[in-house]
């Protein structure tokens, strides 16, 4: 039956539309309209008293997987949608918000031939895989399985030890189930030391991956940034994709592609579901990375901020509280607070001229996408099957609770997958063999530092140009920052973006009183700091800065790792890497 297209919102064309029944089958019929941006489903039988329609925003879709009858008379043919909307939840202080799964399976029954029904089911999970994907689809496109891309392979990097320590549990639970839904295969590998990240991306197979991302807070990251920027071919690697599902404390470039979305400021699990729906829909963006030099020679590239003085401090010395999570920098501050410092130096920049005016890999998974076999790849020293996870997911499919008429996966499409099938027994972790982690056969590994030169910047031991600004004076904090957030809870750069080719200098001289810097911090969970008018604040936009302490003591941190104390100056590198964002919204860009 053909339906009439109905009034959608601003007029949006409608791509697909139909009636189906609903799996289990109740006698229900839907009629399902598809646009660009949404998926209308709305009751025909039973005949309801309204008009209402349920709106599934394609925003919080993740894939759909086509699906068959166990009994073999059956011909219609099924395709299920898996959602996760943002539902209102009650917790103990309040009210909150979390995803919720919502996993429809529709029923093509139009023909009395399979194949016919399976064609149509293909062609409506085809559409709504490439919205999702963002590849473009209109009502003229002959929708096909050869739009679709390949299923993305991705590197996943946990941290055991991040934030609570909850990372492991969070992805057995929320992660895995997913991104398998999403059609991505992985590769699982849990850190075991300070720079084994690093190790890993200095020595791996880049062509074999669509991405990697980190399961940690930022300090991840930074590992994998400069692993490869370590590398040989270091303008190739520095191309390949990253992301970060946060499981952390700091959790700050999070917040900044949740806030690049237009998604309202979230913590914890909401942040972390927020942003594995946003890796699941593959959009990249390009991501200003900042070179850093310290006085040693010693060079390190950064995509988060530079920080000096009350941040670094607070940062550093609340380590000893990880274990509270984000907790542990409100309980720093607090106690900085009470014992505030102020710290001489001199700092130069150059101002922008448009700038706003304000060892082994030893605990590896690997899984497919379809659930069945292991990716055939170079070996990446995994020590552990990977039948383990396989088998816990045809355990779960073919669980004998379910009805013997559940539709199950068609030729090519993975099963749908649970938390349930992902406990803690699916993860068997083996110590590897000893063996060095080194670049492939026939060439040696490049330890040194690479990336572009810094044309803006002069040596260290020598002035910095007439055309920079020079302020020497006693702070109680500098930071250089060039993404919004500063934690998830801090939008502490409204104005940044990804890919703006700008440092956000932002310093707090002395003279500020104790109850001045804590509005300032309270302001900050809003983004309006700025609107203070603190006359001890002080923001600038720049290209370039140096940085020189004279106090003799101190704490300076490079995206929240502690690095050397002494003179560092710092350049941005406009979109020099691509980080996975989820969707194409990149304003601001001026690389």
């Amino acid at each position: 039956m053909e339906l009439a297209p109905g009034p959608y919102r601003n007029g949006a064309e409608t791509l697909l539309h139909g009636e189906f029944g609903i799996y289990p089958s109740k006698g229900t019929r839907y009629a399902l309209s598809l646009t660009c941006t949404e998926l209308h489903i709305q009751c025909l039988v039973p005949k309801p008293e309204t008009d209402q329609r349920t709106v599934v925003a394609l925003a919080d879709v993740v894939g759909c997987h086509t699906l068959r009858s166990r009994v073999t008379t059956d011909c219609a043919a099924y395709f299920t949608v898996y959602a996760y909307p943002l539902k209102k939840r009650k917790v103990a202080m309040g009210s909150g918000r979390a995803r919720q799964r919502t996993a429809r399976t529709f029923q093509v029954d139009g023909a009395d031939d399979y194949n016919k029904n399976q064609a149509v089911a293909e062609k409506w999970a085809v559409a709504i895989k490439c919205l999702v994907l963002g590849v473009p689809v209109s009502s003229e496109t002959d929708i096909s399985l050869s739009l679709l891309p390949r299923p993305r392979r991705l590197l996943l990097l946990l941290n055991p030890f991040g934030g609570r320590g909850n990372a492991l549990q969070w992805c057995q639970s929320h992660i895995l189930p997913m991104i398998s839904e999403a059609d991505i295969s992985f590769n699982l590998i849990q850190t075991e030391r300070v720079n084994h990240a690093r190790e890993l991306v200095k020595g791996i197979s880049l062509p074999e991956w669509d991405g990697i991302v980190t399961l940690s807070g930022d300090g991840l990251l930074y590992e994998v940034i400069n692993g490869l920027m370590e590398r040989p071919d270091w303008e190739q690697a520095i191309t390949m994709p990253v992301g970060i599902l946060p499981c952390g404390s700091g959790n700050a470039l999070a917040g900044a592609i949740n806030f690049n979305a237009g998604l309202e400021q979230a913590m914890g699990l909401e942040l972390l579901q927020n942003c594995t729906v946003l890796l699941c829909h593959a959009a990249v963006a390009p991501l200003d990375l900042v070179s850093v030099t310290m006085a040693s020679g010693t060079r390190c590239f950064s995509f988060l901020s530079v920080a000096w003085g009350f941040v670094s401090d607070v940062d550093i010395e609340s380590e000893k509280y990880r274990r509270v999570g984000s907790a542990r920098f409100t309980l720093g501050t607090m106690i900085r607070l009470a014992s505030l410092h102020t710290y001489r130096g001199r700092l130069s920049y150059l101002p922008a001229p448009d700038g706003p005016a304000h060892r082994p890999i030893s605990r590896s998974i690997t899984v497919a996408a379809n659930g069945r076999l292991p990716l055939t790849r170079l070996p990446l020293h995994r020590a552990v099957s990977d039948m383990g996870l396989c088998e816990e997911r045809q355990a779960f499919r073919h669980c004998g609770s379910e009805p013997p008429d559940d539709p199950s996966p068609s030729p090519g499409s993975p099963p749908p997958i649970s938390a349930s099938a992902l406990h803690p027994q699916s993860f068997i972790f083996e110590p590897a063999p000893e063996e060095p982690i080194g670049a492939p056969e026939g060439g040696g590994m490049d330890t040194g530092m690479g990336g572009p030169p810094d044309d803006l910047l002069v040596p260290l031991g020598q002035p910095v140009p007439p055309s920079w600004v020079t302020v020497e004076d006693d702070f109680v904090l500098v930071l250089a920052i060039y993404q919004t957030h500063l934690g998830a809870d801090l939008l502490t750069a409204p104005f940044a973006c990804l890919s703006d080719g700008l440092i956000h200098l932002c310093f707090v001289k002395a003279g500020v009183s104790r109850a001045a810097l804590v509005r300032i911090f309270l302001a900050m969970e809003k983004g309006t700091h700025f609107e203070q008018a603190c006359p001890h604040l002080s923001h600038v936009p720049v290209r370039a800065f140096r940085l020189e302490p004279l106090t003799r003591k101190g704490i300076l941190t490079v995206d929240g790792e502690r690095v050397e104390y002494g003179p560092l100056q710092a350049q941005v590198h406009c979109g020099l890497a691509r980080l996975i964002t989820g969707v194409a919204r990149l304003g601001g860009s001026s690389c």
